[in-house]
């Protein structure tokens, strides 16, 4: 006989059925059965067979239940007692992870106020020794600012750590900027600009990182100081994707600056406006004033006849201005096919 389920298989009976049923009256009415039985009623407890006899006695359905349920709740016991002992091997590993956690957490310190976020900067610069990277969304600096971080970043230079710095095209427009970028490419850092907008960033030696925060209006500089390798990764792939992108900044012999790389900077401008972005959704994309931005746009609705920006967006599809990128032609003359690098 199964006692080991709630749900008797013999004979592939699994349910009281009919001649179970009929079985079991007549067993009542009779005090007992003898001779063959129903093989389900021995099953779900229903008969017994009656000792010093072939007879077999029926047994009320409620103390059946209890013979049926014995061996379930002793499963269930002991399932419960191998949990309790799951749970008490893994409980010491508990501290454990709160612990690492908290040491993990640690990787990441925020940073409030110029002055703290200066002086953890500096010390993770001083400890630089092999390889600086920056990225500047900000675009020109002012001429003090530039003053007071020139020694600080020529001074990786002159322990020979591999310097490269991103920032936005409109860099190449302003004069204090581009002087200070001379000076520090004069001592081998390399600097790029790209046409588009990115997270200020600097990572020491690809193990101290240090992102800036959006703070809200009225609060204190927020930055994050950053150790932990799989971020520190992830900002270099990011940093990395960017710099592929950007365009050298190169000063020849003479001392000329680099080109504005206008055509670059208009290109980026009108592939927003094209997907429906504002002067001012372009502007913080790209770091730009609007004033900027509606200056750029008028000046190709001008080369392209447009009376609208619908209109002007269809000429530049037209054209295949937007789908060549760069090295797309634009209008006779308009020397938008010379790509000033």
């Amino acid at each position: 006989m199964n006692t080991n389920t709630a749900h008797p298989d013999i004979d592939g009976c699994t349910s009281i059925c009919g001649n179970c049923a009929a079985g079991y009256r007549r067993a009542l009415r009779e005090g007992g059965l003898s001779g063959t039985v129903p093989g389900c009623l021995i099953a779900f407890g229903l008969l017994r067979k009656s000792e010093g006899s072939d007879d077999h006695l029926p047994v009320p359905p409620s103390v059946a239940a209890i013979t049926l349920a014995r061996p379930i709740k002793r499963a269930i016991l002991d399932q419960r007692a191998a949990l309790d002992d799951m749970i008490a091997a893994l409980s010491p590993m508990d501290a454990v992870y709160r612990h690492e956690r908290r040491r993990h957490q640690d990787h990441v310190q925020p940073l409030i106020g110029r002055d703290v976020i200066d002086t953890a900067v500096q010390g993770a610069l001083e400890a630089c020794s092999e390889e600086l990277l920056s990225a500047h969304p900000e675009g020109g600096r002012p001429s003090g600012v530039l003053a007071d971080a020139l020694p600080r970043d020529l001074a990786p230079a002159g322990r020979g750590v591999r310097q490269r710095t991103i920032y936005g095209h409109t860099v190449r427009a302003h004069g204090p900027t581009l002087a200070h970028i001379e000076r520090v490419t004069r001592e081998g850092a390399e600097v790029r600009t790209v046409g588009e907008r990115f997270e200020g960033l600097i990572v020491c030696d690809r193990s101290a990182a240090f992102i800036a925060v959006l703070a809200e209006s009225g609060k204190e500089s927020y930055a994050l100081e950053i150790r932990e390798p799989g971020l520190i990764q992830y900002l270099m792939k990011t940093f990395e994707a960017v710099w592929e992108r950007a365009v050298p900044v190169e000063f020849d012999t003479t001392g000329q600056q680099p080109p504005r790389l206008t055509d670059e900077i208009q290109q980026a401008i009108l592939e927003l406006m094209v997907r429906g972005h504002t002067d001012e959704a372009i502007s913080q994309r790209l770091g730009l004033s609007t004033r900027t931005i509606g200056a750029h746009i008028k000046r190709a609705a001008t080369r392209f006849a447009s009376r609208s920006r619908a209109e002007l967006g269809f000429s530049l599809a037209k054209a295949g201005v937007l789908d060549a990128g760069r090295d797309a032609p634009g209008p006779p003359g308009s020397g938008a096919h010379q790509r000033r690098a």
